[in-house]
């Protein structure tokens, strides 16, 4: 239904929800998929600790436990989760596939049930995504699950037919997603692992190597995913609005010549009104190509491009197959994880894809670490310290805000707020102690928490729980787009005890037919009362 709410009249309010599981103590986090539309994940993941993983589900309200991560290393402060939406279950099918199924070559890590991948568990009508990527038919294409067999090669059958039979070896994707959780202490076994959703997978230890000694003091995650898109993008579409339709409902840009690492944006419309290297560090993926099938599902990151009309991108390594000068491309997000840890100034990049990501002067291998990908910060974070993405906005016609722009607010008890500009420069540029307005009026420590929420507001909104002696139930808004922090409407629940770090916060998209809201989750400090706020203006 359309949005009512009468600003000023109209109050708006926290409710209250079922209580966690686990009451809120040092490490314990929350974590949730932020895509704006029906394939996001229906659940609230929350870290309760080294043995517990309980998740809420913002449909029905109700919490359960998962089960043990059985984390490595010591859980307290600096332990920390998120969620990446992309490169759940990957592989290739077998032969047999029509148009409405499939068959799994590349088995999955666990069996599944029955029709499992039918429900996610929300909506109670509704599967996981299936995208197809054939290199013959030299489509994308992606459909709703409706139904599987058993086992750990099921038949996958999907709603709606593909405009194509799905040739043997194509690559199928389950864009299911995967929560990511870092426990804190010396490195060790089973201290950085990942649960995959679909299958209810918990992963074999991932390596630490580049990450600090040490766990500790605090850890706040920010992923970069190519199925976040601003707030009037589908996820599949990219960053910039193309007019080409690859397939139902999902726009492309097209290209008007291709080079053995190169390719050429459009004359007009679309890319044709990108700044130079806006979009550097991000992804170019060529979602159909009928001239050259094989180039199809391809991804590369921008090294540099020129500005529109008909921008030139140069990517970080050559094409596999070289693209047709007709290929339909989206720009996108590069599927990584940054995290800020331990009191540092490095910027820790976890590649959680299944393929190395090169921009011509760094890489960083498949499932592997590096502190050196994007550049180190003016000043080391500390307790409280929060990322705040802004991929969910559209830029203003000047570009003085992008989709690059990934903010920092330092915490340790001040208000200081740094931005990552990861297209500033190869490895990103930082600006220190930003201006921004109201600043000053939220010190950032201990105990503070935050969210982006990239659906409502035009993608604009980052919340966050300033937690401070006389303010402890105080709630602000940042606008990403405008750099303006303001307070937010308070929740009625007076929180206390000794603060203590741990991300309470989180955010997800309620749809209603065509209307979309944020909605934001807030775990009371030091407490199982959970409270949940419909954002209305």
């Amino acid at each position: 239904m359309p949005n009512t709410f009468k600003k000023v009249i109209d109050q708006l309010m926290w409710r209250q929800v079922a209580p966690a599981p686990t009451l809120h103590a040092a490490g314990v986090s929350l974590a949730s998929d932020l895509r704006s539309d029906a394939s996001r994940h229906p659940f609230v993941y929350q870290l309760g600790s080294a043995t517990v993983l309980n998740r809420f589900n913002i449909v029905t309200k109700g919490w359960s436990f998962v089960q043990s991560p059985a984390l490595g290393g010591s859980f307290a402060a600096g332990s920390a989760m998120t969620f990446a939406p992309s490169l759940g279950l990957v592989g290739t099918i077998a032969a047999g596939a029509t148009t409405t199924s499939v068959v799994i070559s590349t088995a999955f890590p666990t069996a599944v049930g029955v029709n499992m991948l039918a429900n996610r568990g929300g909506s109670g009508d509704m599967g996981f995504k299936l995208r197809i990527t054939d290199p013959v038919a030299g489509k994308t294409e992606e459909r709703w699950i409706v139904g599987n067999t058993a086992g750990t090669t099921p038949t996958i059958t999907v709603g709606a037919a593909f405009t194509f039979t799905p040739s043997t070896g194509a690559r199928y994707e389950i864009l299911s997603g995967r929560v990511f959780m870092l426990n804190a202490g010396a490195l060790a076994a089973n201290i950085w692992r990942s649960l995959e959703v679909a299958a209810n997978t918990l992963s074999a230890s991932l390596t630490t190597t580049n990450l600090p000694a040490t766990i500790g003091t605090d850890s706040n995650f920010m992923v970069l995913d190519e199925q976040y898109t601003p707030f009037n993008m589908k996820p599949g579409e990219g960053m910039v609005k193309g007019a080409f339709t690859y397939d139902t409902g999902l726009t492309s840009l097209t290209a008007t010549a291709a080079g053995a690492s190169a390719l050429t944006g459009q004359a007009s419309l679309g890319d044709a009104v990108v700044a130079a290297n806006e979009f550097r560090n991000f992804q170019i993926r060529i979602v159909q190509d009928l001239v050259t099938p094989a180039a199809v599902g391809q991804r590369r990151i921008i090294a540099s491009h020129t500005a529109g009309p008909s921008p030139v991108y140069t990517l970080g390594t050559a094409w596999t197959t070289q693209p047709s000068a007709s290929a339909k491309y989206v720009i996108e997000l590069p599927n990584l994880i940054l995290l800020r840890s331990s009191a540092t100034t490095a910027v820790y990049t976890y590649n959680y894809g299944d393929a190395t990501v090169n921009n011509g002067t760094n890489s960083i291998a498949a499932g592997a670490w590096s502190s050196t990908y994007f550049g180190a910060a003016p000043a080391a974070g500390a307790a409280g310290g929060l990322w705040a993405p802004s991929f969910g906005i559209q830029p203003d016609p000047a570009r003085n805000a992008r989709h690059s722009f990934c903010y920092f607010f330092r915490g340790g008890g001040v208000a200081t707020l740094d931005v990552l500009d990861i297209a500033g420069s190869i490895t990103g540029t930082w600006t220190g102690a930003i201006t921004y307005d109201a600043s000053g009026s939220a010190l950032i420590n201990t105990g503070s928490c935050g969210a982006y929420s990239p659906f409502g507001s035009e993608g604009r909104m980052f919340y966050l729980n300033a937690y401070v002696a006389s303010q402890v139930n105080q709630i602000y808004r940042f606008d990403v787009q405008n750099r303006v922090l303001s307070p937010y409407a308070p929740t009625d629940f007076l929180q206390a005890g000794t603060a203590a770090l741990g991300n309470r916060m989180a955010a997800y998209a309620a749809l209603d037919g065509a209307d979309l809201y944020d909605v934001v989750l807030l775990q009371s400090h030091a407490s199982t009362v959970a409270q949940e706020l419909v954002v209305l203006v």
